[in-house]
């Protein structure tokens, strides 16, 4: 699948725009990836909780927005979904051992989900240099989460924490080489991307 040039010069230019943004975010996301590894368990039991918190505040917004409305079916409705969130956050904060498990489950899904759209992605970037370092982190994703199925339920407990920071730990190396891969392909195509 190929771009017109001009939507890759546009994409090109945005890219050029953030790279220092880029870059800091690559190194952050590169030690957060790398601590992330080195803890594991860790790393999974706080994944759980985050997950559980976040759960329980959209729970209880959901709450608060049920009764905004004003007919009961409405506030039927939102009372079950806000109890639903509130009841995954709980489970996943008083029994986390078991919400690692599940939460590794939800992780296998997503690194596979993602391996595909950054493929998308980076076969819509591929006149430009670098393109390869996202189909290369596609390939990394999409691996890691089927990796992650094959595993369970065995690997659950250090898997979740060690394959989140690999991911992590990848796409930090990506912010950092693709800005730079950009400046030298538009420093060869012989245009200025930022009059683009």
């Amino acid at each position: 699948m190929s771009v017109p040039i001009q939507d890759t010069r546009s994409m090109a230019s945005a890219w050029q725009r953030g790279h220092r943004m880029a870059i800091a975010l690559g190194v952050m996301l590169i030690i957060a990836g790398f601590a992330a590894i080195v803890f594991p368990l860790l790393s999974s039991i706080a994944v759980g909780f985050i997950a559980g918190v976040v759960l329980c505040i959209a729970g209880a917004v959901q709450v608060a927005w049920a009764f905004g409305h004003q007919r009961s079916t409405a506030i039927m409705l939102n009372m079950v979904v806000a109890l639903l969130w509130l009841a995954a956050g709980a489970f996943l904060l008083w029994r986390p051992l078991e919400g690692v498990f599940a939460l590794t489950v939800l992780t296998a899904v997503c690194f596979v989900a993602e391996g595909v759209l950054k493929a998308v992605m980076a076969f819509r970037l591929k006149p430009v240099a670098g393109w390869g370092w996202f189909l290369l982190n596609a390939v990394i994703s999409a691996s890691l989460g089927a990796m992650l199925f094959w595993q369970l339920p065995s690997s659950a407990l250090w898997a979740l924490g060690s394959l989140v920071g690999i991911n992590i730990l990848f796409a930090g190396v990506t912010l950092l080489m693709l800005p730079g891969r950009i400046e030298r392909w538009a420093r060869a195509s012989g245009s200025s991307i930022r009059a683009a």
